[in-house]
């Protein structure tokens, strides 16, 4: 624990990185992929003899693709690095130590990546007329580009997932082409693609500035690359889903449900069949060309696609639990041969970021650094999962009882790390912090030592 834990209060760990994350995707993939590429599609269209409307509906959409690409896109990636690098140092320095060159190479594709779309927007108008071809090419590059990215970024993410026999071999090999690897990088193109294809749906059922005929046949088009890669989505997700453990796939419905719907699962069935349908029928709305159906189907296709994201990101961080590297590291950054030695030699006298001794009498800093480094990436202290709603009602002993058993109880917890009076420490603090009005007790602490 060489490095100073910061957790974020309120919104907690866990929802900070899903928001950037969530946002991050639908940009990297829905815009800079999928968008783009429909974007191509027109734009080679209209150069191998296709009408000017096809040119039209390109050009219109190249603005938003390269403001929002090179600003937000960009800031929301670095946003990434950035929250992770503060919340989660041991977990990242550990990935950047295995994944140094793959990383690296990602951001200097990134780089070309950024140098091409804006020569492309450069160019435009005047290769659009005289060099078409030559214009699609430099989309094609750019679009190849961006699958380089993607295919970088899919080992790493899969790894943390799926290490197959990383922690005994480690190999680079064996941690880098996992068995996530292939499918996931198949579903991240197939579902960018399907994800640009609804918000080109909306921009051309709503403002792109062409006859009624003309935007029949572009959505149309759409329609056609929406349902494609709708299908080649679903089937990659399928092949994704068969590599992941079946250990890990039964926390898939507690991870969407939490404890409060766990006991329903068919809530689930139903969300899922009801965005099935609302994609299903937004495809087949551009497929017979009707604009209004469009038009009013856009936003719920829109925000299905960003709970679909979400519900991804959230399944995939969440399944893995107890682990943030499976089989090497736990969800709370501590490895899991330092956990063992913790139970031994101790927690606190490793923490060099804080003054509190294993020596000193429990107290509030002691509970309180014990309680960030075990507990604090999943659970705040009045914010989202709040602890203290979760132990309240117990005896100071019930609580020292759950802390010992946390791994057994539910299995997506981390186990305690530390020493037995450690754990009596991080039993009292969380006792009167959930119990402001307590009455002082006997510590536990003491009826240990005796």
């Amino acid at each position: 624990m060489d490095f100073p834990l910061l957790h974020i209060p309120i919104l907690g760990d866990g929802m900070t990185i899903a928001v950037d994350a969530v946002l991050h995707v639908l940009i990297s993939h829905g815009v800079a992929i999928g968008v783009v590429s429909l974007l191509v599609v027109f734009q080679a269209i209209h150069g191998f003899g296709g009408s000017t409307f096809w040119k039209t509906a390109a050009q219109g959409l190249l603005m938003p693709v390269v403001v929002v690409t090179t600003s937000v896109g960009a800031v929301t990636g670095v946003g990434i690095w950035f929250i992770t690098g503060v919340l989660a140092p041991n977990g990242i320095g550990s990935l950047i130590h295995l994944f140094f060159w793959p990383w690296f190479i990602e951001w200097c594709v990134f780089i070309i990546e950024v140098i091409i779309l804006l020569y492309y927007y450069r160019v435009w108008d005047r290769w659009a007329e005289q060099r078409p071809k030559s214009l699609t090419g430099l989309g094609l590059l750019y679009i190849m580009a961006a699958v380089i990215s993607a295919i970088l970024i899919s080992g790493i993410l899969g790894f943390m997932l799926t290490p197959d026999g990383w922690p005994q071999g480690q190999s680079f090999s064996q941690a880098y082409f996992n068995p996530t690897f292939v499918p996931q990088f198949l579903l991240r193109i197939a579902a960018g693609v399907a994800m640009g294809a609804i918000l080109v749906l909306g921009w051309l059922a709503w403002k792109c500035p062409v006859a009624p005929e003309e935007r029949g046949k572009l959505l149309r088009m759409t329609g056609v690359i929406l349902f494609l890669s709708g299908s080649c989505s679903g089937i990659c997700l399928y092949f994704y889903l068969q590599k992941i453990p079946q250990t890990f796939l039964t926390h898939w419905k507690f991870a969407l449900a939490t404890s409060a719907f766990s006991q329903r699962p068919d809530i689930l069935y139903i969300v899922q069949a009801t965005f099935f349908a609302i994609l299903v029928l937004t495809a087949i709305a551009a497929l017979l060309k009707l604009r209004k159906t469009s038009m009013v189907l856009f936003l719920p296709a829109f925000l299905t696609c960003v709970l679909l994201v979400a519900e991804f990101e959230r399944v995939r961080e969440f399944v893995r639990g107890p682990y943030l590297l499976p089989g090497y590291m736990y969800a709370n950054q501590i490895s899991m041969v330092h956990s063992l030695e913790s139970s031994q030699n101790g927690l606190l006298k490793d923490m060099k970021w804080s003054a509190v001794h294993q020596t000193v009498a429990p107290h509030a800093s002691s509970g309180q650094a014990l309680f960030a480094t075990n507990c604090g990436v999943c659970h705040t202290m009045g914010g989202i999962n709040d602890i203290r709603t979760r132990l309240r009602g117990r005896t100071l002993e019930g609580v020292s009882a759950i802390i010992s058993i946390t791994s057994s109880m539910v299995p997506f917890m981390a186990p305690f790390s530390g020493t037995e009076q450690e754990r009596l420490q991080l039993a009292e603090y969380l006792y009167y912090q959930t119990n402001v009005n307590a009455q002082p007790q006997p510590q536990l602490l003491s009826r240990g030592e005796n």
